[in-house]
Parts: C-alpha cells; sequence; structure tokens
C-alpha cells in the first residue's frame, strides 16, 4: 500500500513516516499521517462572488470606483484570497453597460416625459384635445424601448452570472479589458501595488484588508545568556532568523498556505519623492532587499517590516493572517506576532449562484414581462456623463497634483473587509482557524528554538512561553472576543446580530 500524497510504502494508508513533519507531529498524533488539509487555493472563489457583486450592485461598483480607482495617490489595501483587479475590471465593465443602456434610456424618455408634459400644457392653455394625440405615440415609444433595453440588458446579465462567472466555468485569466485607457492603466498600476511589498494603510490600524486583529502575543529574550555556562552565544543578525522561520513554516506545504516579506507604513508617515512615494505622487509598489534590511536595524522606525503569514480555507471565505516582527534590541530578541481574520463573506455576495440560466421559451417570455418598462431611467444618463468627467479630472494628470503637508497616502478601504460577515457561518470554521492558528504556530516556536539551539542561547524561558500560547490559544486583547458565531476585534469591540449591510444585491433575473 501507498500514501495518497506521497506515494511512498505505507503499511496502512493513515500512516506514513515520510510525510511526517520533520519527525515532529504539531497536533501530536504521533504516527498518524497528517495529510494537508484540503483548502485548496481558492482565490477565485471569493473573487468569483466580488465579481458577480460588481456586476449585478451598482452601488457597490460605485464605491469600488470611488474608493479605490479614483484614489491614484493612496497605497491599496491588499487582502488574502482577492484578484481585486479583477474584481474591478468586471466594475468597470458593468459600469460601460449600464451607460449604453442608461444613455438610450435617457435619449429616448427624457425627451418623451417632456413632449407629453409640454403637450398638456399647450392643451390646459388652448383648451383643445388636440396635442394631446402624441401621447400615445409618445407611450408607445417609450414602452418599446425602455422594454426591449432593459430586456436586453437583463438576458446579458444572466448570461454572464450563469455562464463565464458560474463556478464552473470562472476564470481569474478571463476578465474584460476597460476600454477607457486611464482606466486601464489605472487597473494595471493597482495591481502592480497589490503584488509589490509596501502596504501604506490609513489611521490607527495598520493591517488595512487583513479583517479583525483578534489578539497576539510577544515577548523578549536574552540572545546572551548561553544554553550551557560553558558554551559561547554565537551573534546573528535579524534577518537570519526571519529567513530560517519563513523556511520552515513554507516546509509545512499547506495548500491555502502563503508566506511573504511585507512592509507596513502610515500614510502621514511617508512623504513625495521617498523611498514609499514616486516623484510622480503615486506610492510605490516594491522597495528593494537591502532597504528592507535597513528598516530590520531600525527598531523604532516608523515603517515596520512584517513576516505575513496567511492561510485560507473553505474556498477561500476563512482567512487568517498571522504577522510576524522580530527585531534585536540590545542584547534582546524581540519576537512579536498579530493574528488577524477574514470571516466568510455575507451571504448577499452568493445569492448569484440561485440565478437559474434563461432558456426555453418559457424564460423568455417571463424574462420579457419583467422587462415591461415606462419612461424608465429619464435622468440616469448624465449622471454616467459626470462619472466619465471624473475619471478624466482624478486620472489624467496625478504629477501635476501638489499634495499638501498633511496629505494621508494611506488606504482606506477594502472590499473584502467590507463584504466581510460579523460571524463565522459554520461552527467548523472557528475550529478550523484555530486548527491552522495552532500548526504554524508549533511550527514556528519548533524553528526558533532550532535557530536559537544552534546559536548556543538558552531557550528554556522560550519553551515556557511556548507552552502558555499553544495550551491557551490566541490571547485575545482589549475587550474583544471571538465565538463561533461572531468576529470582533479590540477594545470595546462588539459583533451582534444585527442587520446585513447592502451589497451583492441582483438587479436583474
Amino acid at each position: 500500500m501507498r500514501c495518497a500524497d506521497c506515494d511512498a510504502p505505507t503499511t496502512d494508508e493513515d500512516i506514513c513516516a515520510e510525510c511526517s513533519l520533520n519527525g515532529h507531529d504539531p497536533l501530536g498524533l504521533e504516527g498518524v499521517h497528517v495529510h494537508a488539509v484540503d483548502v485548496e487555493k481558492a482565490d477565485s472563489q471569493v473573487t468569483r462572488h466580488l465579481c458577480c457583486a460588481a456586476e449585478s450592485d451598482e452601488w457597490f461598483a460605485q464605491k469600488l470606483m470611488s474608493m479605490i480607482i479614483r484614489q491614484p495617490c493612496r497605497g491599496i489595501a491588499q487582502s488574502p484570497g482577492v484578484d481585486i483587479g479583477m474584481v474591478l475590471r468586471h466594475a468597470c465593465a458593468a459600469r460601460r453597460r449600464r451607460a449604453w443602456r442608461d444613455i438610450i434610456l435617457t435619449g429616448v424618455n427624457f425627451p418623451a416625459i417632456l413632449l407629453v408634459l409640454g403637450s398638456v400644457v399647450v392643451a390646459v392653455i388652448t383648451l383643445s384635445l388636440a396635442p394631446l394625440r402624441v401621447i400615445a405615440p409618445v407611450l408607445g415609444v417609450s414602452i418599446v424601448v425602455s422594454s426591449v433595453t432593459t430586456f436586453l440588458f437583463n438576458l446579458f446579465y444572466n448570461h454572464a452570472i450563469t455562464g463565464s462567472l458560474s463556478r464552473k466555468c470562472f476564470s481569474v485569466e478571463d476578465a474584460p479589458e476597460p476600454r477607457n485607457l486611464l482606466l486601464r492603466a489605472r487597473i494595471l498600476e493597482i495591481e502592480k501595488q497589490t503584488q509589490g511589498n509596501i502596504t501604506i494603510y490609513q489611521g490607527f490600524k495598520p493591517f488595512r484588508g487583513y479583517g479583525k486583529v483578534i489578539g497576539g502575543w510577544s515577548f523578549a529574550i536574552d540572545i546572551e545568556k548561553p544554553k550551557e555556562f560553558s558554551e559561547k552565544c554565537s551573534g546573528f543578525a535579524v534577518h537570519e532568523i526571519r529567513d530560517h522561520v519563513r523556511r520552515q513554516v513554507e516546509a509545512l506545504e499547506w495548500l491555502g498556505l502563503r508566506v511573504e516579506e511585507r512592509i507596513f507604513v502610515s500614510g502621514r508617515d511617508v512623504s513625495d519623492g521617498g523611498a514609499f512615494i514616486g516623484q510622480d505622487g503615486r506610492p510605490r509598489a516594491t522597495i528593494a532587499g537591502r532597504e528592507v534590511r535597513n528598516l530590520l536595524s531600525k527598531p523604532d522606525n516608523r515603517a515596520r517590516p512584517y513576516t505575513v503569514i496567511r492561510l485560507l480555507g473553505w474556498d477561500g471565505e476563512l482567512a487568517l493572517t498571522i504577522f510576524l516582527r522580530f527585531v534585536i534590541v540590545k542584547r534582546n530578541l524581540f519576537i512579536e506576532a498579530s493574528h488577524s481574520i477574514l470571516a466568510p463573506l455575507r451571504d448577499s455576495f452568493r445569492r448569484h449562484d440561485q440565478v437559474k440560466r434563461v432558456e426555453g421559451w418559457r424564460s423568455y417570455l417571463g424574462l420579457a414581462l419583467r422587462s415591461i418598462r415606462l419612461f424608465s431611467r429619464p435622468m440616469s444618463g448624465f449622471a454616467h456623463l459626470r462619472e466619465w468627467r471624473e475619471d478624466r479630472r482624478v486620472l489624467a494628470d496625478v504629477a501635476d497634483r501638489v499634495a499638501g503637508p498633511d496629505f494621508d497616502y494611506g488606504s482606506f478601504f477594502s472590499a473584502r473587509e467590507w463584504a466581510s460577515d460579523e460571524r463565522y457561518q459554520r461552527y467548523f470554521q472557528k475550529l478550523d482557524g484555530e486548527m491552522y492558528t495552532k500548526v504554524v504556530e508549533q511550527r514556528i516556536f519548533d524553528a526558533l528554538v532550532q535557530f536559537l539551539d544552534k546559536h548556543h542561547i538558552d531557550t528554556g524561558e522560550l519553551v515556557q512561553r511556548q507552552t502558555t500560547i499553544l495550551n491557551n490559544g490566541v490571547m485575545v486583547t482589549g475587550n474583544g472576543s471571538i465565538n463561533a458565531e461572531n468576529v470582533a476585534g479590540g477594545a470595546g469591540a462588539h459583533a451582534g446580530h444585527g442587520g446585513q449591510r447592502g451589497g451583492g444585491q441582483s438587479s436583474g433575473t
């Protein structure tokens, strides 16, 4: 018999010596094969739900446009499990289709309303019924054009949701490109920023886009205290222990696990032409490794480098992130960890999977009847003209703008956070979040002990801290809480069963 994962020969299908984690089982199930949890790389599913919402919910699409695309001088909040560039492409494509619909309806119905009102006024003034003869054909034209336009718009939406945006057909490689060159360039710039290693945040919360901070831990270790009195501690640079821990965590080879190095800095602590803002006034995407190491050597610097460990589960809807920071201060190694969690999407962002494809004469007839309109959207076309003018005003001449000394370059909106529910939706989601945390933290502490032992540094206090943290789980700070239903973090935070926020509403059948 062979192992299903590594194909190594085994005596029992649940036992495999080859797949053990360096001879150490973090869950204490010695001899039992711990298969990689099936949290398959499901970035596409959360992205798909957000793309569907951008296609169907005009208000959500407008929020993406105003708070992300039209903010060229601000950073971008990156969220695990989301391809924000694709979501923005679908928002632009949906806005373009709505614009064509609204321009046609405004071009017909606005003059039609004027004609009807004018004929009524003339009939009243002249005390004659002759001017009213124009009303019937005007109403007929309005009903036909409004109904046909609405029918075609809803039909296209239905085929998009049940076709290219369905669970079976969706692909992150297939996204509509904006025809507007300014929008296309802006989305490419946003994608470049999300692929970089800098997060410029706004406000008090540094981990924008990663959800609620639910707790963490920190401690200091005397790195000049030898393990044995006869030995002498060997020195090391802080980046060496960071690299060692990263390699050990990556060695888990857990599907849905990703480790990266990222710099977090407040938007008020950066300036034009510096390390984080280019001469054109736009945030930079990446800083070089040498600059990162310089930041590591400055423990009190306002820009903080973190090792970011993210884990995805439940089709990408449960995202746990651990932020690790290592600093050497005098003769002490300071280690800090913060935990953030993104709860699943609200139910309103999954309604699209319930939409049935329009096919067959009965479905077409039903859609046609539901599409009958009169004087539909007579003024909405003018709003799109204002939007296009605003796009050009904001995106065309960013380099010519002069930001004031108090300008905050930080990101202030995350689509993934905004779409998240306030509670777990399954009890097992809570248990899985704890499992991900404990397995990764066990590997982190094992890596720390291994590294410090190699440098002959006493690890007795570290082992005691490890036992306390792993036995008690995440230490929630302040008055925050996290349980099987609600997710809340921070001092005085509260999460309840309040009403759902808007978002992800269908605009067609």
